[in-house]
């Protein structure tokens, strides 16, 4: 198969059968050389990008599809922030491209560019507006939620935990009330740990560890949403907002908790429109995407993995204490996530013909 950049295809097939670098003497036969592997780089950055978004829009697109069967179902009557997160998104591409072209700015002075990087934005371009269309999708099933379902739920489940626990399980952790001000606070965190490692991950080289936590990413939420509409839940905080009793009543409310709930019930009497709106608990995405967190650095930086594993039992402990999901949420959770990651490498695209070029031109 020869080479899918067309010009300059005779001199790639050439360079080809050199058998090293070494060989390559004259200044024409080197700018050549240099040609090749740029085109190498960006080609297998394209390819490699393709692996991982095909099937993260694939996954979103579905979501897509279901939220309009169950839209059509319950009727259209409620609102959804699709402006502010395609904003938000936009926003982030803007600036990165901003910074990215004031870097090939100053290095083109220096020592020159190579066209590698455009092709890696375009990567981090669309993976950002994938995580907005996930997150506008996601937003409107929530606010679905107890239209099409009801939160029928919540009495089951928080009878099961007190069955496996003998007790309601926040109720064990008592324990933890001096660390109580660090858990609420280092709860409200995981939003921007969740962007910060999706935003990393995005800028990171093309290679197969990367395609597999992002198609895991996507999995997860589009698994967890899934099982929010098997087992509808609204959690402990909103047991009594919900008319179920004053089971959870003498439950203490930390200062962020009383904020968010505030915030979200408000989402819920108006019938969404809010940014990160919509209520749902089993099973629970925080607790999901904290452990995702987690099995990304493992594979990146496993010398500080401990930091995120620790990170994750702070986020699936809180979830209990802080009143936010039953015991069994972060379990399902737990399950769903390393079920997922354990898929993502069988759902990635892959283009044999081209993956079979780019290996052979790789070995020459």
């Amino acid at each position: 198969m020869g080479s899918p950049f067309g010009s300059g295809q005779l001199e790639c097939r050439w360079l080809n059968r050199v058998q090293s670098p070494a060989q390559v003497t004259s200044d024409t036969e080197k700018h050549s050389r240099s040609i090749c592997d740029q085109a190498f780089a960006v080609e297998s950055e394209r390819l490699m990008f393709t692996a991982w978004a095909v099937p993260a829009a694939a996954i979103v697109a579905l979501e897509y599809v279901v939220a309009l069967s169950i839209g059509f179902l319950v009727g259209f009557h409620y609102r959804i922030p699709f402006a502010s997160y395609f904003i938000a998104a936009a926003t982030v591409v803007i600036l990165s491209l901003a910074a990215i072209l004031l870097f090939k700015l100053v290095r083109a002075l220096i020592v020159g560019d190579t066209p590698a990087d455009f092709s890696r934005f375009a990567a981090f371009a669309g993976g950002v507006f994938l995580v907005g269309l996930q997150m506008a999708v996601l937003s409107w099933l929530k606010v679905m939620l107890p239209l099409s379902v009801g939160f029928w739920a919540d009495a089951p489940l928080a009878h099961l935990d007190s069955t496996i626990f003998q007790i309601d399980p926040w109720r064990l952790l008592g324990v933890l009330d001096p660390a109580a001000m660090f858990i609420d606070r280092a709860y409200m965190t995981w939003a921007p740990a969740k962007f910060t490692t999706l935003i990393i991950l995005f800028c990171l080289p093309s290679e197969a560890r990367k395609s597999q936590a992002l198609v895991a990413y996507f999995l997860i939420a589009a698994c967890v949403m899934l099982g929010q509409y098997l087992l509808p839940s609204a959690g402990p905080v909103f047991y009594g907002h919900l008319g179920l009793g004053d089971r959870f009543a003498d439950m203490p409310v930390r200062p962020w908790v009383a904020t968010t709930v505030g915030y979200l019930w408000t989402g819920y009497l108006s019938a969404g429109g809010g940014v990160g709106t919509g209520i749902s608990a089993m099973p629970s995405l925080h607790v999901a995407v904290a452990l995702w967190m987690a099995l990304v650095i493992r594979s990146y930086l496993p010398r500080l993995q401990f930091i995120w594993w620790a990170y994750f039992a702070v986020i699936l402990v809180g979830s209990v204490y802080l009143g936010w999901h039953y015991a069994l949420d972060g379990i399902v959770a737990v399950l769903i996530t390393l079920a997922c990651w354990r898929a993502a490498p069988t759902l990635f695209w892959s283009s044999r013909g081209k993956d079979a070029w780019i290996r052979k031109a790789a070995r020459a």
